[in-house]
């Protein structure tokens, strides 16, 4: 039997220039200001549609998350989509991303790629096609979550009987431990 590696995946404060090969992060900057709308002028600073992509019916909804164990079990990644995450309220909340990888032919993550992004109150990131994730996690309180996802995605994951991997509905979620033979932990407290 395989040794399981330890990886401690490093944590990082999330800014614009940090995430740019994971998502886009949304912030109290307007990304791709200066759309031409006449109404308001000079109250209203108008930012350009973010080139979010989903399959089908596109679904928003909210989740609490609470603090839970370091341990990060599962990764997954979408490829018809680009899946927003917003944190309401005063606590922040970290997303544990690593790169995409299709385009180098893998269909697992690189753990070298993998970071702990942590979002300050109030600010998001929308994760490029192909973004290996794992669900938001509380940093210090509990915090609600705003999704934006495909209702594809919402009932592939809604199906599962029990926790496991996963390929269908463009849900394609593995066991790190299993695939990779390493168990990556995110220490935020």
């Amino acid at each position: 039997m395989q040794a399981v590696r330890d990886i401690d995946v490093p944590v990082v404060p999330a800014t614009r220039e940090a995430v740019a090969d994971y998502g886009l992060y949304i912030g109290t900057e307007v990304p791709q200001a200066g759309l031409g709308i006449p109404f308001y002028k000079g109250a209203v600073e108008e930012g350009h549609n973010f080139a979010f992509k989903c399959n089908g019916r596109c679904v928003i909804r909210s989740a609490r998350i609470h603090r839970r164990p370091a341990e990060v079990t599962w990764l997954e990644r979408h490829m018809n989509m680009t899946q927003l995450f917003v944190g309401l309220g005063d606590q922040p909340f970290a997303m544990v991303l690593g790169k995409p990888t299709h385009q180098r032919g893998m269909d697992t993550p690189d753990l070298d790629d993998v970071r702990c992004f942590v979002l300050p109150p109030g600010s998001g990131i929308m994760i490029h096609e192909g973004t290996w994730h794992d669900f938001p996690l509380a940093v210090e309180g509990p915090v609600t979550v705003l999704t934006a996802n495909s209702e594809e995605v919402v009932e592939a994951l809604a199906s599962m009987k029990e926790p496991s991997e996963m390929a269908h509905g463009d849900v394609f979620k593995i066991d790190i431990r299993k695939r990779l033979g390493a168990q990556l932990r995110a220490v935020l407290f």
